[in-house]
């Protein structure tokens, strides 16, 4: 994506995050969905965030930033969940299985697991989405907007999904042959169906945002491949204050621009440090409005 730099700009200090030891406990949601939860070591005070994967990863991330995204929260007090969506979340699948709406369905299901979960407080949990993770999770938190008291995106796309879909060479394809693969270079080769990209008809994140009423940060980097919409992002948000009920109460928005990053962070090339800033203001986020 190109700059951005529009409404506000989260300016967050250096957190001072003392060493954790915060144990992973594989946990089953149901059957067919796995996931990590992440807790503080001392004593947990109900905070926590679900943590959900972009296309085609896992619950871990690229270089595994998502994973120590999970542990600096932990550091901070916070807890996580985070899960690998079926049909996607495995490094090395090739074929997705998964549509949008199974993705839905499955951040449902984790958000009924972290409700059960003794200690939650439902008032105090937060969603982390990467890349189609957050069209999932600003899709998710409009429908449910009492789910989440406040939402981090990174690398998010925007607008009518469907449309961004269909306009790719491998959309267009998969939409009317049924079926279409795709080198991507460095990374896999990946085969996805039509019914993938007919799950986003109708899905228009802008749309979307207008109707979520809670804490809302959007991080990018300045090389990211998808179009910028920070801009757009910020005046939707800003304007959400006019849609809402009377008695809601409407979160803030900012956005951080990271120089030089791209869609990823360029989590492997770490002495950059891209990924660091990300993982940085993203718990500076959470601390602050969780």
């Amino acid at each position: 994506m190109n700059p951005l730099g529009w409404g506000s700009l989260l300016v967050a200090v250096g957190l001072q995050l003392p060493p954790s030891f915060a144990a992973e406990t594989p946990v089953t949601i149901n059957p067919e969905l796995k996931g990590t939860w992440v807790a503080p070591d001392s004593a947990w005070d109900g905070r926590a965030v679900l943590l959900l994967h972009g296309f085609a990863d896992d619950m871990d991330g690229p270089a595994d930033i998502v994973k120590r995204l999970a542990e600096q929260l932990a550091a901070q007090g916070i807890a996580s969940l985070r899960i690998n969506f079926r049909g996607e979340g495995y490094k090395q699948r090739t074929h997705i299985e998964s549509t949008f709406a199974t993705r839905l369905e499955d951040t449902a299901a984790a958000r009924a697991w972290l409700r059960a979960r003794p200690g939650e407080k439902a008032e105090r949990v937060g969603v982390l989405g990467f890349s189609l993770g957050a069209t999932t999770a600003i899709e998710t938190a409009w429908r449910n907007p009492g789910w989440f008291r406040t939402m981090a995106v990174w690398s998010s796309p925007s607008g009518d999904q469907f449309a961004m879909y269909a306009a790719t060479e491998t959309g267009r394809r998969a939409l009317r042959d049924g079926m279409a693969a795709e080198d991507v270079p460095g990374w896999k080769k990946i085969t996805t169906k039509r019914e993938f990209y007919e799950s986003f008809r109708g899905i228009d994140l802008d749309k979307s945002l207008a109707k979520y009423p809670g804490a809302f940060l959007s991080v990018r980097g300045s090389e990211d491949f998808l179009p910028p919409h920070e801009a757009e992002f910020m005046k939707i948000a800003a304007g959400r204050m006019g849609a809402a009920k009377p008695e809601a109460k409407i979160g803030p928005a900012e956005a951080v621009l990271i120089g030089g990053a791209d869609h990823i962070f360029h989590v492997f090339q770490p002495e950059l440090g891209q990924a660091a800033r990300a993982l940085e203001v993203t718990v500076a986020w959470f601390v602050r409005t969780l």
